[in-house]
């Protein structure tokens, strides 16, 4: 197989999501039946996951290095696919009732999921910003995407300008740890014996960009207004999507460069800790639904910190020591992503037209109405 051939099976399931995306938007305008694009979607999403199979089992690293296929990128990919999916099974039922254009949606998610699965498996940090890039321009997009809400547009507005603030951190970020290192690819990071303060200033700002993606505190103040504003599929996609990509290039970072493991524990042990005061505090005085499950995300991605500080100090012994909290990292996330789909996918069916039902006293008494769909929201809120 030609080197070109190799170096785009590595990227295939988010070429493959891309696609579909392009795909999507090319037959607008000449499809009217809107299931088509729902069953359209569906298999799109599915054939990026499976494309997620046979890239992983011709893995490697792509493009001199700038992404890697391995098991870690398998997981993530999977993750990213499922979540794309569930997503869509989510959004056909709301799309309708809320009277909102289903293909241009779709295809947003694909850019979005493609995003994130570049996010995830980037191994270079100019490719981890396009991939972050690609996402969040989608998401903004579909944060607005009920044009006639003005809570939606006020959520997209939001979500765009405090956005590009942490963007730009991330790039300058970038710039100062290539300043310090001369090269922006995590394997040459590794090697490199730079540890002076240009490269953890670098760091800081790298991790204030992703900390803002993950809602840790104090960069969650965007949170519950985005969450709330969003269409309810869309709060589902934010709350499990963009967070693991997110959380996976920090696992890579913060993991591999032995600047990062050296010196990072208390920062995570800190950031954890006041993300789950922020989060769970917020939560007791919280009457919308949307805002209660936002307060959780940010509790939940406290939890996660938890593990970071531990990925980072076992670090430091080598990569064997490190397993056990790689994979409570990816358990967590695994089963966070599950929860949080069902929680708002039951939020989105029980919200009626305008998403009006949303407080806390419009679910009293939803056990006699529809005991299945309160014992199934009860397990995704244990």
């Amino acid at each position: 197989m030609l080197p070109q051939a190799i170096d785009l099976h590595r990227v295939l399931p988010e070429l493959i999501w891309s696609a579909f995306g392009v795909l999507v938007m090319f037959l607008q305008p000449f499809v009217r039946r809107r299931q088509f694009f729902t069953f359209l979607a569906l298999f799109g999403s599915l054939a990026g996951t499976v494309a997620a199979a046979t890239a992983f089992v011709h893995g490697g690293p792509g493009f001199h290095g700038l992404v890697q296929s391995d098991s870690f990128t398998f997981f993530f990919r999977l993750l990213v696919g499922s979540v794309s999916f569930l997503v869509v099974l989510a959004a056909e039922p709301y799309l309708d009732r809320e009277k909102l254009p289903i293909a241009e949606f779709y295809a947003l998610l694909f850019f979005a999921t493609a995003g994130i699965g570049v996010l995830a498996s980037a191994q270079e940090l100019l490719t981890a910003f396009i991939g972050l890039e690609m996402s969040s321009i989608s998401s903004y997009v579909l944060a607005g995407y009920r044009r006639d809400s003005l809570k939606s547009s006020e959520s997209a507005m939001k979500y765009f300008l405090l956005g590009s603030f942490a963007t730009a951190f991330f790039l300058y970020g970038i710039a100062l740890v290539y300043g310090a290192t001369g090269t922006t690819l995590l394997d040459k990071m590794a090697l490199s014996d730079g540890a002076g303060t240009l490269l953890k200033l670098g760091l800081a700002l790298i991790l204030i960009g992703l900390g803002f993606k993950v809602a840790a505190a104090p960069f969650q103040v965007w949170t519950p207004d985005v969450y709330e504003g969003a269409p309810t599929p869309v709060t589902a996609l934010f709350s499990a999507g963009p967070k693991a990509a997110a959380f996976a290039l920090l696992l890579r970072i913060f993991a591999t460069v032995p600047a990062a493991t050296r010196y990072w524990f208390w920062a995570f042990w800190v950031l954890a800790a006041l993300t789950m005061f922020a989060g769970n505090l917020g939560a007791l005085v919280q009457t919308n639904m949307k805002r209660l499950l936002a307060y959780s995300s940010i509790a939940h991605a406290g939890y996660i910190l938890v593990a970071f500080a531990a990925v980072t100090s076992m670090a430091q012994g080598g990569s064997e020591e490190a397993a056990p909290a790689y994979a409570a990292v990816l358990f967590y996330l695994l089963s966070y992503a599950l929860v949080k789909l069902g929680a708002f996918t039951i939020v989105s069916q029980l919200g009626g037209t305008g998403e009006k039902n949303l407080s806390l006293d419009d679910y009293a008494g939803l056990s006699e109405r529809q005991p299945f769909v309160a014992a199934m929201l009860s397990i995704y809120l244990l």
